[in-house]
């Protein structure tokens, strides 16, 4: 209810000040500027979006995180969307979006914000060394020249704990074939 108060309200708004631009510009001036904040909107859909698809890209090969690459994305969606959106309001919310140094704030607060709550939910973690490491074998030589993942950590999450062999381990992580029964 809170939120169609809120949407309800903005309408409100956003038609008061249609009407009090089209009393100083007149009918045609706020045609006009409606149709130019449309077409303004389109083409920062697609330029921008292009530019913040290419930097997800970059950031994704220097493999580095790209939260903040994903949220400018996002407010330039949000930005073209605004702009197609006939007010005055939200044209004006819009160009603010797609200045770059604002809208690159906004993103790296927002990729903060998500990166500090999904930490928050991810509960317990485990922490494995080695995994998927082959065996040291007879062919000599040091276990880390040997082992590609020597030294490296990940962190993840158990979801499903299964026995390799198919059976289904109990409390203690053993296999039926491991406890002798």
């Amino acid at each position: 209810m809170p939120v169609l108060l809120a949407l309800l309200a903005y309408v409100a708004l956003e038609i008061w000040v249609l009407v009090l631009v089209g009393q100083a510009v007149g009918f045609l001036g706020l045609l006009g500027l409606l149709v130019a904040s449309a077409l303004v909107g389109a083409w920062a859909l697609k330029h921008e979006g292009r530019r913040s698809l290419a930097d997800l890209g970059r950031a994704v090969r220097a493999g580095r995180p790209a939260e903040a690459e994903v949220a400018g994305g996002m407010y330039v969606a949000l930005a073209g969307v605004l702009l197609v959106v006939p007010g005055m309001l939200s044209t004006l919310v819009a160009l603010v979006l797609l200045v770059p140094p604002v809208r690159r704030a906004l993103a790296r607060r927002a990729a903060a914000r998500a990166v500090r709550a999904g930490r928050a939910r991810m509960g317990p973690t485990i922490t494995v060394v080695g995994a998927g490491a082959p065996a040291p074998g007879p062919w000599g030589g040091s276990p880390a020249a040997r082992d590609p993942w020597h030294g490296r950590v990940i962190e993840g999450q158990v979801i499903e704990a299964r026995d390799p062999d198919g059976e289904d381990p109990d409390e203690n992580g053993a296999g039926d074939a491991r406890r002798g029964d």
